[in-house]
């Protein structure tokens, strides 16, 4: 995860961009897996971003078909086959 972490910081923050969506993705992948109750918060602590913008981004990625939906009574959706093609196209992650 520390390396998806610096790559992200070393993109601008976006939710128009693609790139940054793609890692938002990942990463709140990774912190779902964590077990954690609390993702966008998580996610908006390891990246020291407001909250608001990292939910923001959260769901740009799940209206991008990055993420799914979180199911009735779990917290946070999961990274997609889609996302992690684009993330693979462009070399960045291996899973």
């Amino acid at each position: 995860m520390d390396f998806s972490l610096e790559r992200a910081r070393t993109l601008q923050p976006d939710v128009d961009s693609e790139a940054w969506l793609l890692e938002i993705a990942w990463l709140y992948n990774r912190v779902v897996e964590t077990g954690s109750q609390i993702p966008v918060i998580d996610l908006a602590y390891e990246l020291v971003l407001p909250e608001e913008f990292v939910g923001e981004c959260v769901s740009y990625a799940m209206d991008l078909g990055f993420l799914t939906a979180p199911k009735r009574g779990t917290f946070g959706g999961v990274i997609t086959p889609k996302a992690l093609r684009k993330l693979k196209q462009v070399g960045k992650h291996k899973q």
